[in-house]
């Protein structure tokens, strides 16, 4: 039998809150980004690629300096960046590229290879191939009896898909 448990629909809506909450941290002048996710924010803008391509831009909205963290599938000597289109040094520690001093309205554009690769998976007694583009699940056989899942040929054409919106800051 299918159901939702009362607590874990309550539970994972506060989950979603708090990675979105914590994914960009500001701290005496440095600013962390752990996530590489589309955010807005009160010191900087952040818009992510992925999975399509392997690209993160971030406008800054205050002076500071960069932590970003690097997706494990990423290898540190492929990774590029760029501030308002000039070539930057990036350094590392541990997982997180290290880009001195950026002023404020300035554009940071962090970009790496997108990896793709095939897993086999056992689910309850179902063996299952994925293919997994970056962090995503893009396709997966079997793909489900009556609906099927992760059908994302569209992640796999390396084209965003964007749409104008218009953003806001949420005052916590």
């Amino acid at each position: 039998m299918d159901f939702i448990s009362g607590c874990c629909t309550g539970n994972g809506a506060r989950t979603l809150f708090y990675v979105w909450e914590n994914m960009i941290e500001f701290d005496n002048r440095r600013l962390k980004l752990h996530l590489l996710l589309n955010r807005a924010s009160p010191w900087a803008d952040v818009d992510s690629y992925i999975p399509y391509e392997g690209q993160v831009e971030i406008r800054m909205k205050t002076s500071a300096g960069l932590e970003i963290r690097i997706p494990e599938w990423v290898k540190p000597q492929e990774v590029h960046c760029n501030v308002d289109g000039n070539p930057k040094e990036v350094g590392f520690r541990g997982r997180y590229a290290l880009i001195d001093q950026v002023e404020a309205g300035s554009q940071v554009a962090l970009t790496f290879p997108i990896s793709e690769w095939t897993a086999q998976e056992t689910i309850g007694n179902v063996s299952y191939t994925l293919v997994i583009r970056g962090n995503e699940v893009v396709s997966i056989d079997p793909p489900g009896k009556w609906q099927p899942f992760y059908q994302r040929a569209h992640y796999r054409e390396g084209k965003v898909r964007r749409a104008k919106r218009e953003r806001f800051v949420a005052v916590i």
